[in-house]
């Protein structure tokens, strides 16, 4: 395949990086402002729309994009000869100590553990791709089924991997696109239908009448079924966002609009860990108490505008990020300029 046609293919990655780094930050916000369950119908409104749109979704963009990262890395480690095993592992130390530091600012944050899950990639690069993509189905099915967010990583990453074995983003077709969304579209719509029907407020205190012991159970367990079709629900409704997404930055006029998205997750890194900073600096100039639900989604349009616009000028004097460059350095042992020749 020609150099400027993989090079669009990685460019678009950068794009769906940055995408997924959008809804993201649009969940840990509320986490790092520890933000009570809501108890009147505005804010549990907007909490339903993260539930719908948001939760899991960019999560599981992001863990996908991940695994197919590694593909590239390794691919072009090998392509220097250099040894790809040793680079990658110091590559996930790197990666592991700005985990470390984050996870100071935000408990459960996802560096440390894609770090350390990461090494279960090493192996799979030199399995088959058809066993691979088989691992990486069922360990998804399984993680689905019994609900669990902490390990689904793995498969997304497997699964990420796999798509770089099969060349999917140097080959994938227009058409081929069209029809993935459409499939998902139709997929997500009937999720979200599902969701709707399932839906459960997230506090009990929204339920009218007398609150016996077994309402209460009721609702408890109500809101755990609806919690895991959040869950199960996402991976159709990720692919219906990347195949829309990839569909837009193919057209020329949209891809020109878009193009600050691109810049944005060419520093993922860095905006990802800023985008927590930034965070606590709203909450030294707001005070953590002033602060509700939907306060919290004009922060991050905030920090959006702010970060979109540095990326943008970040990246017309440096090669990369000042996080990625640090990375990078720790990662080959090497010296690189960062200055943009």
């Amino acid at each position: 395949m020609a150099l400027d046609t993989r090079r669009k293919r990685i460019l678009e990655l950068d794009y769906m990086r940055g995408f997924a780094l959008l809804g993201i930050m649009l969940t840990n916000i509320i986490t790092i402002f520890h933000l009570p369950i809501p108890i009147n119908h505005e804010q549990a409104n907007y909490l339903k729309f993260l539930d719908f749109f948001i939760e899991s979704k960019f999560f599981t963009i992001f863990s996908f994009l991940f695994g197919m990262g590694f593909y590239i890395f390794i691919r072009n480690s090998k392509a220097k000869e250099l040894n790809s095993t040793i680079v990658f592992i110091r590559r996930l130390v790197i990666l592991a100590g700005f985990g470390i530091v984050h996870q100071l600012l935000q408990p459960g944050e996802a560096l440390l553990l894609y770090s350390i899950m990461g090494l279960l990639l090493i192996p799979s690069y030199y399995l088959n791709k058809y066993i691979n993509l088989s691992v990486g189905l069922i360990l998804l099915g399984l993680c689905l089924y019994i609900g669990n967010k902490t390990l689904l990583p793995i498969p997304y990453f497997i699964l990420g991997l796999t798509a770089g074995q099969f060349n999917i983003f140097d080959n994938v077709k227009n058409k081929v696109l069209v029809v993935l969304m459409s499939v998902s579209g139709l997929l997500s719509l009937a999720s979200w239908i599902m969701l709707s029907k399932f839906y459960v407020f997230p506090n009990y205190k929204f339920i009218d009448g007398a609150l016996s012991k077994e309402v209460i159970n009721n609702f408890i367990q109500d809101k755990a079924i609806y919690e895991h079709l959040i869950i199960i629900t996402s991976p159709f409704i990720a692919l219906f966002y990347v195949s829309l997404l990839l569909l837009s930055v193919r057209v020329q006029i949209l891809r020109r609009i878009l193009c600050p998205l691109q810049l944005y997750g060419r520093m993922a890194l860095t905006n990802y860990i800023g985008q927590t900073l930034l965070i606590y600096l709203a909450i030294l100039l707001i005070g953590n108490g002033r602060i509700d639900y939907i306060d919290t989604l004009w922060i991050c349009i905030t920090v959006y505008i702010f970060q979109l616009i540095f990326s943008a000028w970040w990246l017309k004097y440096f090669e990369y990020g000042p996080l990625e460059y640090i990375w990078r350095l720790g990662t080959y042992w090497k010296l690189f300029s960062i200055i943009k020749k």
